[in-house]
């Protein structure tokens, strides 16, 4: 067993000694929106006529499944913006699915991590390319009560765009987010 195998299997028998069973308060249905700024340094490379803008507003709607204070499954649907490269304008979107594993520090706080697979379109006329990769991210979450919670994330997608557009670059996003626990 190499170092990187021996990390996963401690790392996830950790968590798993770590999580409680769920009570009423801790599983359930969650919805929410992010808005905070996206970057795609790559989009830039080898930008030899007129300006690059390689930093946008992004957009995050998100919704998912908490199965107890320590697991949550997550599906979204991120805009990351339209990036200028040159003359031309860089729209690029993704659908995401992750699994969320959260510490809480107290009943308001919590730290977490996401991990998952996207699928994103990357657009700049003429072409247009669609690609799947790796997400992950970590992010705070401050508890207001039992219905809302407001939260702070940093997420990175790898390597989207390729094929005809003629890079590939990691996207960061880092937001603040509004999370509703329907009751």
């Amino acid at each position: 067993m190499n170092g990187k195998t021996l990390f996963a299997v401690f790392s996830m028998a950790s968590f798993i000694v770590v999580a409680q069973p769920a009570t009423a308060q801790d599983s359930g249905v969650y919805v929410g929106a992010a808005l905070g700024m996206s970057g795609a340094r790559q989009v830039c490379t080898n930008t030899t006529i007129g300006g690059c803008d390689d930093r946008e507003t992004s957009l995050r709607l998100f919704g998912g499944y908490q199965m107890n204070r320590n697991l949550a499954v997550e599906g979204g649907y991120q805009y990351f913006g339209t990036f200028s490269q040159g003359s031309r304008g860089v729209v690029s979107n993704a659908v995401d699915v992750v699994a969320v594993g959260s510490w809480p520090f107290s009943q308001e706080f919590s730290a977490y991590g996401k991990v998952g697979g996207y699928l994103a379109r990357t657009s700049s006329a003429p072409a247009s390319e669609d690609n799947t990769g790796l997400v992950y991210g970590l992010g705070v979450e401050w508890t207001l009560n039992k219905a809302w919670g407001v939260r702070g994330e940093w997420l990175r997608y790898n390597n989207v765009g390729g094929g005809g557009l003629g890079f590939n670059t990691d996207i960061d996003v880092l937001s603040a987010a509004i999370v509703w626990r329907p009751r």
